[in-house]
């Protein structure tokens, strides 16, 4: 019985592993925009980080994107609700077969908030309505347009909104949303920046065990916030998972008896 408690809290501390904030919003899942220059504010990291050149500060800062099981939650200082400087906070786009296309590889694809005949790779987006809480996923097709940043100086950093064109997902339509505004540095894991926001999504209309890579930006790009993870496998497949390894603590203990 010792052993098979061993190996519960193992399993349990194994699907827990991760960089879990406060608010366990799950695993950070971060990856690098591949635009930087220098070191501080236009460093490689995400947190205290925005594009080269671009105004800085905690008010423009996209800081994490945190996975836990299917629900997705986008972390910054930037104020997704209300926007900033007269900026609103952009969708968020999904690629699920490594098609998405980001950082230098965007230049000259458009700002001035124009609409744009590319979805950039992006398979679907979340239509995110701050206004209402709410969201609506559209499976993006090859007549499906989006919106470009404002500003010329950030072109890497698109797209901006879903414009357009595709499928709308059933079930996924003015879903609510769950958000947070005013959260500390310990509420967010322990991010800079004195206050943050974060809204959370459910991926649900992925496959289980998909691989995808997530976008988001502000209307004007001023920082490029992206992700890589998994959306959580099968529930049979984690029982096969701790079957297996129960199995394997009933062996050792077999050979330990024998012994």
């Amino acid at each position: 019985m010792r052993y098979r408690v061993l190996l519960l809290s193992f399993m349990v501390a194994l699907l827990m592993a991760g960089n879990a904030s406060a608010y366990d919003f799950g695993t950070n899942i971060t990856i690098p925009d591949l635009v930087s220059r220098g070191s501080d504010w236009y460093g490689q990291q995400e947190d205290q980080e925005v594009e080269p050149g671009c105004q800085e500060g905690q008010v423009w800062d996209l800081e994490a994107f945190f996975l836990n099981g299917t629900t997705l939650t986008m972390v910054g200082g930037f104020d997704f609700e209300n926007g900033y400087g007269g900026y609103a906070s952009g969708d968020i786009f999904i690629d699920v077969d490594g098609n998405a296309v980001y950082g230098p590889a965007n230049e000259g694809t458009g700002h001035h908030n124009s609409v744009l005949n590319s979805t950039f790779g992006y398979d679907y987006v979340l239509d995110l309505d701050f206004s209402n809480k709410t969201y609506s996923v559209y499976e993006l097709t090859g007549e499906s347009t989006t919106i470009a940043v404002k500003e010329r100086i950030n072109q890497e950093s698109n797209a901006w909104r879903y414009n357009d064109g595709g499928n709308a997902l059933d079930g996924f339509q003015n879903v609510a949303m769950s958000y947070w505004a005013g959260l500390s540095d310990s509420d967010v894991g322990g991010f800079n920046g004195g206050t943050h926001h974060a809204a959370a999504v459910n991926l649900g209309f992925l496959a289980p065990g998909t691989e995808f890579t997530s976008h988001s930006t502000m209307q004007c790009g001023n920082d490029n916030l992206m992700g890589r993870g998994t959306t959580a496998p099968e529930p049979a497949s984690m029982l096969l998972l701790g079957s297996g390894l129960i199995g394997l603590a009933g062996l050792s203990r077999k050979k330990c008896r024998k012994g």
